[in-house]
């Protein structure tokens, strides 16, 4: 479980990983080395109204001001992967396969999931 966002993170293109729940809590946040200012401001975002919209969809991907965003649900919440241009979206959707699975075995809601994440990936 260390390294489950290295593969994805190691895709040219990719700036970071954001994991929150569908309640909007956000669970864990990890960027690539060129990428670590975007970190500090992703802790100051409400996620609450964005999670309620995406209840609905499975997966997602859009545009906003310069940056790409993938989006894929899981019983955890939402994984947001942020994108240059130059990203490619089927590697990163194929990784997102891999990675949906592990975090689905994870018991959301009790905390568990984040306690995980802070003691072994960070």
């Amino acid at each position: 479980m260390k390294d489950i966002f290295k593969d994805i993170l190691g895709i040219d293109g990719v700036k970071g990983v954001v994991m929150f729940s569908a309640e909007g809590k956000l669970l864990l946040s990890k960027f690539s080395e060129n990428s670590r200012q975007e970190e500090s401001r992703i802790e100051n975002i409400n996620w609450d109204a964005f999670a309620i919209e995406l209840q609905d969809l499975a997966e997602t991907e859009f545009v906003f001001e310069r940056n790409r965003f993938y989006i894929r649900k899981s019983r955890s919440g939402f994984l947001l992967v942020v994108l240059e241009d130059i990203a490619p979206v089927s590697m990163i959707r194929l990784n997102c396969e891999i990675i949906l699975p592990m975090l689905d075995r994870m018991k959301p809601g009790t905390g568990r999931l984040s306690q995980i994440f802070r003691k072994k990936i960070f």
